[in-house]
């Protein structure tokens, strides 16, 4: 069963983090205050930092919350607006009984630019983040400066088995054991204070949550062969999951794509390494003069 999951998850784990001290910058992402938008009688919560003309919109995958980007707002908030989500059905925004499909979370990231009076942004998606904010520039492209895949992928990678028992998976009563089994099976580089962090938001999903996400990421609607007309960055984990047949595949769909991996990470990359990763989506966006 770990290794089906294996298989699906890395469009998945994403972190809850250990919150840093009041004491900390006013840009670190505990001292920002909450902020809340209303999509679908839902409330959805995002906080807003940083200054600048350019909006970064950061987006959890599977089972998170904003959290997993904290070591991004600090170093981005000086360059830009910074704009971090939880999607619904995580960390704090609303749990509603819903199909959590890629169009409701892409309306809800849409509910929240619209309360922060955001015309246009540049979204960087981890994970299952990364269908979500691809499912939104199809929605809102006139919204989408440029789109940025952070471990997550652009085509289907897994077969309908392995869907089937994944979904199953969610559905069983000790769903929860099984969530905590597929991060130990994805961050066998990470720390153990790293690993236990991560498994903490997922372990914590609802359980019609962590099933409506996981069937909504093998709607086949999701999964087309369209263009990606913006600006794509694609950094990935050096690793077998990512094939030579999907990177060509990736590339085939994007008219401006940069595709990188790291060496030395498990599925976190951003917070396995925030520096080299920071400091590669930072030279990116200058280069495409996304900021400033």
């Amino acid at each position: 069963m770990r290794s089906a999951i294996r298989v699906v998850m890395p469009l998945t784990l994403v972190a809850a983090v250990t919150m840093h001290a009041a004491t900390e910058s006013p840009d670190t992402l505990s001292a920002v205050p909450s902020r809340f938008a209303t999509v679908d009688g839902a409330r959805i919560h995002y906080k807003e930092t940083g200054r600048g003309r350019a909006a970064l919109v950061f987006v959890h995958g599977w089972g998170g919350d904003m959290n997993v980007w904290r070591e991004q707002v600090p170093h981005f908030a000086s360059r830009a607006r910074v704009i971090v989500i939880d999607l619904p059905g995580h960390g704090q925004s609303g749990k509603p009984n819903a199909d959590y499909s890629m169009k409701y979370m892409a309306r809800a990231i849409r509910g929240v630019l619209d309360d922060a009076r955001i015309p246009r942004a540049v979204f960087i998606g981890h994970s299952a983040g990364t269908p979500v904010i691809r499912q939104f520039e199809r929605m809102y492209p006139w919204r989408t400066r440029a789109l940025v895949a952070v471990d997550g992928a652009l085509r289907n990678i897994a077969p309908p088995s392995v869907a089937d028992q994944a979904i199953a998976a969610m559905r069983a009563p000790d769903y929860r054991e099984t969530i905590a089994k597929m991060f130990d099976s994805m961050t066998p580089a990470a720390s153990t204070e790293l690993r236990d962090d991560v498994k903490k938001s997922a372990i914590a999903l609802p359980q019609h949550v962590a099933v409506a996400f996981t069937i909504a990421m093998f709607d086949p609607s999701i999964w087309k062969d369209d263009h990606i007309v913006v600006p794509l960055l694609v950094i990935n984990q050096h690793g077998p999951m990512w094939s030579e047949e999907y990177v060509q595949a990736v590339r085939a769909s994007a008219e401006d794509l940069d595709y990188q991996t790291m060496d030395g990470v498990d599925h976190f990359l951003m917070l396995e390494k925030p520096e080299e990763f920071n400091e590669r989506l930072e030279k990116w966006l200058m280069k495409k003069k996304l900021i400033r």
